[in-house]
């Protein structure tokens, strides 16, 4: 398409545009063998449907689309955009629906435009296939449980210390008793959820056991459930990027629980449901007003409020147990308080909360001028950890505290607190170029299961005369010594950022909000980041970014709510 090829290379130099979106913009178009003018429109269309993509949607809407565009040729300065009507909605449903790229559906067609919504036809499909699947599984007869009838498709969702893992731990022990043959699979989306899973649901079900005097050979089956990660559960294969079970090949399980159900993106639910066999039920436990999946879709909470808006005539609100009242937080709790103020999206009633002489569970203090200044919340944590003389007690002052940013980069991200520390350090007298320096603790990010450590796990160097090794703590209470040559993929952490905190817990936690009042911020993040600690959380922001990230919803776009109340 010579005709297109200028114009095409433009959508690579407009601002705030990344070359993958570009790049995957003009190869469709060109391949599509499209006209010049329609041409335009489906390639800006497809490259902000793949930024929207990237972004956690797996749609864009017209309207969206419109704006998206719009504010796109308002940065540029190429005249080749301002002829196009780009801000007008019908304008883009006429160009995309005449385009042979884009189909409603029915056919198989890159991109797909139903009810005013654009999707790639991957997520189309996937959306399609959950929304009858949930619905063939609300279908099927309950089975008995102690709490209530278990339907073929449930969710579990509550905040911190709300007693999921309690609930489903009493149902499988009730389920158990009546069928001692149930065959139960425990899943999680990462190796570190997935670890927490196994040790919490055996502590639950055994003290369930002990209260009802459950059968001691079903107790003892249970009692052997290790959870799985989801790609390990559906056998991921890397080389090909598929699962080895699927429909063809399902899971040989009668019921599937999955944990931290707020991270598991919709390629990975539709994979889930299509390896389910004929009859098996799926459970998901999590807390729905949590940070969704990194992945496009937020499944968790689109279930949950299609229950909430789902005719009479419908069996998904049923199918959900909503957990309110929590056992961490106590009532008056500073935490509690503040979480409830951050949902309700009260920005007035959260800073008060922050600034009650009467709780020391909770303050908000403003930011400080410099990094080294910055550390003056985590200071006596710091203190203890270099004054720690054992693994075990490093282990105990790393796991008191953890620094929590939104993002990775910039002076108050991440990289910029783990840097400051790391100055601190130095000054002291800790050689901190050394890349494994005594007490450097790590985060690792890849899962490992010759040496059983998992993405999310914390460990921390250890020096002893001229080796190091890097110690991990179960969830047993045992520490494991792994030479650093055996780990999978690392960093320093010191900080982390909410995301990769979510699944843990810390007795302090310190939430560094950064300088710009929006970016990177939200309500469902600063809720995340503050349910992480156990006894005391810090807000280190200003009141105005404080209020912006409490009044700015993660709202994403998708068309699966739609289909499951139809």
């Amino acid at each position: 398409m010579s005709e297109l090829a200028d114009p095409l290379v433009l959508l690579s130099e407009l601002p705030d545009v990344d070359p993958l979106d570009a790049q995957l913009a003009m190869m469709l178009v060109r391949r599509g063998h499209e006209t010049a003018d329609r041409g335009i429109a489906v390639a800006l269309a497809t490259l902000l449907l793949s930024r929207a993509r990237r972004e956690g949607h797996s749609a864009l809407s017209l309207r969206q689309l419109a704006r998206q565009a719009g504010d796109l040729r308002d940065g540029s300065a190429h005249a080749l955009f301002d002829s196009l009507p780009l801000r007008v909605e019908s304008w883009w449903q006429e160009q995309l629906l005449a385009s042979p790229l884009v189909g409603d559906g029915q056919l198989v067609s890159p991109l797909v435009l139903r009810n005013e919504l654009l999707q790639f036809h991957r997520y189309f499909v996937a959306e399609e296939r959950i929304a009858v699947r949930v619905r063939d599984l609300l279908a099927l007869p309950a089975a008995d449980g102690e709490v209530k009838r278990v339907p073929g498709f449930s969710i579990i969702t509550g905040g911190p210390g709300t007693g999921k893992t309690t609930r489903v731990a009493s149902t499988l022990v009730a389920m158990a008793s009546m069928n001692p043959a149930l065959r139960v699979a425990l899943a999680a989306p990462t190796g570190k959820a997935a670890a927490r899973l196994t040790e919490s649901i055996r502590l639950r079900i055994e003290a369930t056991s002990a209260t009802i005097g459950a059968d001691r050979d079903v107790m003892r089956a249970l009692m052997n459930l290790e959870a799985r990660t989801l790609h390990r559960l559906l056998s991921y294969n890397g080389e090909t990027d598929t699962f080895r079970r699927n429909a063809g090949n399902p899971l040989p399980f009668d019921l599937v629980i999955i944990d931290e159900a707020s991270m598991v993106d919709v390629l990975m639910l539709d994979a889930v449901l299509a390896a389910l066999q004929p009859g098996a039920r799926l459970m998901l436990v999590g807390d729905h007003h949590q940070l969704s999946s990194v992945e496009a879709g937020d499944v968790l909470g689109v279930l949950v409020r299609a229950a909430e808006s789902a005719p009479s005539s419908s069996r998904l609100p049923a199918a959900v147990t909503r957990l309110t009242q929590s056992h961490r937080f106590t009532e008056g709790s500073g935490i509690g308080a503040l979480a409830s103020a951050i949902l309700e999206g009260d920005p007035d009633e959260a800073w008060r909360i922050g600034h009650d002489p009467s709780q020391s569970s909770v303050r908000i203090v403003p930011p400080a001028d410099t990094l080294d200044a910055l550390l003056a919340p985590v200071l006596p944590h710091l203190l203890r950890c270099r004054s720690a003389v054992t693994v075990e007690e490093m282990l105990d002052a790393l796991e008191s505290f953890r620094l929590l940013a939104p993002e990775r980069e910039g002076r108050r991200g991440v990289r910029g607190l783990n840097m400051a520390v790391e100055r601190w350090l130095s000054r002291s007298g800790v050689n901190v170029t050394d890349t494994w320096y005594h007490g450097r603790p790590v985060l690792v990010t890849a899962n490992d299961y010759s040496t059983r450590v998992f993405n999310g796990d914390i460990g921390v160097a250890w020096r002893s005369e001229e080796s190091v090794s890097v110690h991990f703590r179960g969830l047993d209470g045992t520490i494991r010594a792994i030479a650093p040559g055996r780990l999978p993929a690392v960093e320093t952490a010191w900080a982390m950022t909410v995301h990769k905190s979510q699944g843990s817990e810390f007795e302090d936690v310190i939430v560094v909000l950064p300088t710009d009042e929006t970016r990177g911020m939200s309500r469902e993040l600063l809720y995340t980041g503050v349910t992480r600690a156990r006894h005391a959380v810090t807000i280190v922001g200003t009141e105005s970014a404080l209020r912006s990230a409490i009044m700015q919803r993660t709202e994403r776009t998708s068309g699966l709510g739609a289909r499951l109340v139809v």
